[in-house]
């Protein structure tokens, strides 16, 4: 039996994932700790109306009180309540397939910024028009892109964290055709990981070594290439469409 961990799934809110709430958890510390696990309601400067916790507006269905006083597991429930609805209003603008490590560190960026913020940001717009790593490192990395240094170290570990996430490999890439992945990691990763590291030239080198036993005649790889360099067909449109429900904001 596999000591992994399973990966929670949220089937009617498929943009929330396991990695996207812990790194809000991470990079959104609960905020008025009054001791014995407990957090009591707070105001934002200017604001008119309470937030407890990870900066909640409702507990127990209800609008939060000045009296209220939550555990730790409450808090972080209703943070997932929030999210679920925050996850939805991300969902609606991101019009590529994302893996889950992608969904992740996307709902957390989205989330730091707000969803109107989101909406308008270049992030988003290089995302949803398929923009290389590189463009998308310019804008994310808190080391080339200095915006991201003006919130701090928080602000400058988040971007990195976000931004190492984003890039990192996952067991299923989605794709617009069906694909079955027939090994435990998908190989649809290694366009999007690789860096150029030795460490990766030495598994490439392994790779092919193991390829050539296997296929002395170099029919398999030459298959591989052909179906590769095919140019893409029929992928459709990704604009979706309707009125954007922030427009009216």
């Amino acid at each position: 039996m596999s000591s992994r961990k399973k990966q929670r799934v949220w089937k009617e809110h498929p943009f929330l994932t396991e990695k996207g709430i812990q790194l809000i958890k991470q990079y959104t510390p609960p905020r008025t700790a009054i001791g014995m696990g407990r957090f009591a309601s707070y105001k934002e400067y200017g604001e008119k109306f309470w937030r407890v916790g990870y900066g909640s507006q409702q507990v127990f269905g209800r609008a939060v009180s000045m009296h209220d006083k939550l555990y730790t597991n409450e808090i972080e429930e209703q943070l997932e309540k929030d999210l679920e609805v925050f996850s939805d209003q991300v969902q609606q603008y991101v019009y590529v397939p994302l893996n889950r490590n992608r969904k992740g560190a996307v709902l957390s960026f989205a989330h730091s910024l707000g969803i109107i913020g989101f909406k308008n940001s270049r992030l988003l717009e290089l995302i949803n028009s398929y923009a290389s790593k590189r463009e998308i490192i310019k804008e994310w990395s808190p080391y080339i892109n200095k915006y991201w240094l003006s919130g701090g170290d928080l602000m400058r570990d988040r971007r990195r964290t976000e931004l190492n996430t984003y890039f990192a490999a996952d067991a299923k890439i989605p794709s617009f055709v069906r694909h079955d992945c027939h090994t435990s990691i998908c190989l649809l990763n290694l366009p999007e990981t690789y860096t150029g590291a030795p460490s990766q030239v030495k598994a490439v080198e392994y790779l092919e070594k193991k390829i050539k036993e296997w296929d002395p005649s170099g029919h398999v790889i030459r298959r591989f290439y052909r179906l590769w360099s095919t140019p893409p067909r029929g992928l459709g449109n990704q604009e979706r469409p309707g009125r954007d429900p922030l427009d009216d904001q």
